[in-house]
């Protein structure tokens, strides 16, 4: 399984964008990963969403396009199994 986590301000228009955009690609990315993935948000005062995949930061601010964020957690989730 793999976790993804937004960190932000809760109504922040870019934490609330980023959340939208991997619930929308939920069933896409388990496709592309082969495994589950699992989707959720945490409240935390930052200036900028945070993301994290598998408890670590993959990424801060909000991506360009939903085509960056796959290849955000597709390579967060590779160093992942690199160093397990």
């Amino acid at each position: 399984m793999v976790r993804v986590e937004v960190r932000g301000r809760r109504g922040d228009y870019h934490a609330r964008t980023l959340l939208t955009w991997l619930n929308e690609l939920r069933g896409f990315l388990e496709g592309e990963l082969g495994e589950e993935v699992e989707v959720g948000f945490a409240e935390e005062d930052s200036e900028y969403p945070l993301l994290y995949v598998d408890g670590e930061l993959a990424f801060e601010g909000l991506p360009g396009e939903e085509g960056y964020l796959i290849e955000i957690i597709r390579s967060a989730r590779d160093a992942r199994r690199a160093t397990a």
